[in-house]
């Protein structure tokens, strides 16, 4: 083989090389960075438990039907510290329904109801099966931490 057509040939190799490894490189996005546009009601759909300190204090069922979500949650007890950050998270009793859902560039805006109580929340998909949830709208803490959401249920289930 010729030193011309070594050279030729290692260009080509190096070129496929580097090609394959843009590719993959694309291919492999973190699982929180799918854009917005590509997050769709159905992907929130499921039974999520909502974590302090590794510890389920609360979960929540979302249903999709239709064009809508509906669902519930069960009652839990927070506390915030002088920042907006929970400090204290515990079970308590009852449920609570979700009555209006709407998906705002991949983000899903909850409002529960509870009697005359009204709490909205934000949930963003960090991954198929974690996301997170924050207090939202007129008076939620700006500084507070999000609560951690880990989907146990989905239909169709959802890979770890």
């Amino acid at each position: 083989m010729t030193r011309r057509k070594m050279v030729l040939l290692l260009c080509c190799t190096l070129t496929c090389a580097f090609l394959g490894i843009a590719r993959i490189g694309i291919a492999q996005t973190p699982a929180g960075s799918s854009s917005p546009e590509s997050v769709g009601l159905r992907s929130f759909a499921g039974t999520w438990n909502w974590m302090f300190e590794e510890k389920r204090f609360a979960t929540m069922t979302l249903t999709a039907e239709g064009d809508q979500l509906t669902g519930s949650m069960t009652n839990g007890h927070i506390e915030l510290d002088e920042l907006g950050r929970i400090s204290l998270a515990s079970a308590a009793q009852g449920t609570t329904p979700i009555v209006k859902t709407t998906l705002q560039n991949g983000m899903l805006i909850l409002l529960a109801k509870d009697g005359e109580d009204e709490t909205e929340f934000s949930m963003t998909l960090l991954s198929p099966s974690l996301a997170e949830l924050r207090f939202y709208g007129d008076g939620a803490p700006q500084s507070g931490r999000p609560i951690r959401l880990e989907k146990v249920w989905s239909e169709p289930p959802v890979p770890k």
